[in-house]
């Protein structure tokens, strides 16, 4: 063999290790990325830390929630009962209630997505008795956003009324707080479970994911039964967000 076919020989097992080395890591970005990318579960038990009850301040919002529906339901029955918000909520959940699960998402997350009063209130937070949680002290009830709108959180609590009126089993919604990457900031989403294996996320940006967009981490979420605290799955915090939790504790 000459000089020149072992150079060949060489260049030609140089470029097949290269490309070699390519493809794993393509392999190893794409898998990476999966990890990121994953589903909202109700199923996880390990992460519910309590009763709804043990935060003071939401459990009092779900009670002036409840007792809002009941006057709506109310005025759903007999609308000469109504006042003007629950005019429009009524129209919402008459129709509603005629439409297949995958429609009710997208009619309650247009109808309050569109109001748009979007106001920043900078809730405070502090720790939760007994977990490392940092919670919001302020929510709205329904009526409290169609009268004054409200933040991300305000938003979703909207929906999960909404969507409790138009027939949604409350085991089976739930908010999302998670921290936005992108941004640094905690957000709030709404988890529906449509059946067993299918769970829609509903932001405030129009969409519906299936899976969690890879900028989001889930930090805890809430129902009016309970607690789930999903920090636990992950320790490793962001540095912003922990410098956040420390900032909050101080205050």
């Amino acid at each position: 063999m000459n000089k020149v076919q072992i150079l060949q020989r060489t260049g030609s097992k140089l470029m097949c290790l290269s490309q070699c080395c390519i493809a794993l890591g393509v392999c190893l970005i794409v898998s990476a990325c999966a990890t990121v990318d994953v589903e909202y579960r109700f199923d996880d038990d390990a992460a519910r830390i309590g009763e709804a009850s043990l935060w003071d301040n939401w459990y009092e919002t779900v009670q002036r929630t409840n007792d809002e529906l009941v006057a709506i339901e109310v005025c759903i029955e007999d609308e000469s009962k109504c006042n003007r918000d629950m005019r429009r909520i009524r129209l919402v959940v008459v129709n509603g209630k005629k439409l297949q699960p995958e429609q009710q998402l997208q009619l309650v997350k247009r109808y309050i997505n569109r109001m748009r009063r979007y106001n920043d209130d900078r809730r405070t937070y502090k720790e939760l008795e007994d977990s490392r949680l940092l919670v919001a002290q302020q929510w709205s009830t329904l009526m409290d956003f169609m009268q004054k709108g409200g933040d991300c959180e305000d938003f979703a609590t909207a929906k999960y009324a909404l969507l409790k009126l138009i027939g949604f089993d409350t085991h089976d919604l739930r908010i999302v707080v998670v921290y936005d990457q992108d941004v640094q900031e905690y957000h709030a989403v709404i988890a529906v479970r449509i059946d067993e294996d299918q769970v829609a996320l509903l932001d405030i940006d129009n969409k519906i994911y299936s899976r969690r967009p890879p900028h989001y981490r889930f930090v805890y979420s809430i129902n009016e039964h309970s607690i789930w605290d999903h920090s636990l799955e992950d320790t490793r915090l962001p540095r912003a967000l922990r410098k956040r939790q420390a900032s909050n504790q101080s205050d």
